[in-house]
C-alpha cells in the first residue's frame, strides 16, 4: 500500500543560513550599536527581555542607513510567502507583499532570558542569530534555546504530535515564523553572548 499524505492548516516555520556578505554587515552593525550603553532600552517595562541590551534599529532616530537590511528582510520574507504558497496552494498570497515595519537588536549574557511573548505588530517575524553562546558542559538540553509554542496542545490520539518547536541558536542562521506564535528564550550557563537581530513584517496589499 502506498499512502499519499496531505497536511491542512500547517504552521510553517522557516530556517536558513544568512549569506556571508550580509552577515558580516549585520555583525558590524550590532557590534557598533551595542558599544553604546546609552542606547539601551532594557528598562522598558513592555519588553520581554530580562537582562541584556535592546536597541531599536529601524525605524530609528540615529540617522542609520539600514535600507540594505530592510530590503534583505523583505526579500527573505517574500521567499517565505512563496514557500507557504507552494506548500498550501493559497493563491491569495499573490495579492500581498511583505513590508518590514520594525527591526531591533538584543544582546544578552549568561543567566539572562526572554519571557514568553508574541509580536502583535507583525504578521511575520524573524530572528537572525549574530552570536550564540558557548554553553557550559553541565548545561540542560533546553539551555539557551529559542522555543515557539504552537496554537494547539499535543494529543497523539488526535494525531497532533508536537506543541512546541525548539531551536538551539547557531550564529549565521535566521528563523521566520508567524508573529502570533508565543515564544521564549531560555537562560543558559557558559561563555559569550546571545546577540540577535529581530524583526516584524506585515503583509501589505500590492498596488495594481
Amino acid at each position: 500500500m502506498s499512502l499519499k499524505i496531505a497536511y491542512f492548516q500547517p504552521v510553517i516555520l522557516a530556517l536558513d543560513n544568512v549569506p556571508p556578505v550580509e552577515f558580516s554587515k549585520m555583525f558590524s552593525l550590532v557590534e557598533d550599536l551595542h558599544s553604546h550603553p546609552e542606547l539601551n532600552d532594557e528598562g522598558n517595562p513592555f519588553l520581554s527581555i530580562r537582562g541584556g541590551q535592546q536597541i531599536q534599529v529601524y525605524p530609528n532616530d540615529l540617522n542609520l542607513d539600514v535600507s540594505w537590511l530592510v530590503k534583505w528582510i523583505e526579500d527573505i520574507s517574500q521567499g517565505y510567502l512563496e514557500l507557504v504558497k507552494a506548500q498550501s496552494g493559497t493563491q491569495e498570497l499573490e495579492y500581498v507583499k511583505p513590508l518590514c515595519v520594525s527591526i531591533w537588536t538584543i544582546k544578552q549574557s549568561a543567566g539572562q532570558y526572554q519571557e514568553q511573548h508574541t509580536h502583535p505588530g507583525g504578521h511575520l517575524s524573524g530572528v537572525v542569530y549574530v552570536e550564540s553562546p558557548e554553553l557550559a558542559p553541565d548545561s540542560n538540553a533546553s539551555d539557551g534555546q529559542f522555543q515557539l509554542r504552537m496554537p494547539f496542545s499535543k494529543d497523539v490520539s488526535k494525531f497532533i504530535m508536537h506543541d512546541t518547536w525548539k531551536y538551539t541558536p547557531q550564529a549565521g542562521t535566521v528563523t521566520l515564523f508567524p508573529s502570533h506564535l508565543p515564544h521564549t528564550v531560555y537562560p543558559w550557563k557558559g561563555n559569550g553572548n546571545r546577540t540577535v537581530i529581530a524583526f516584524d513584517v506585515i503583509l501589505q496589499p500590492k498596488v495594481k
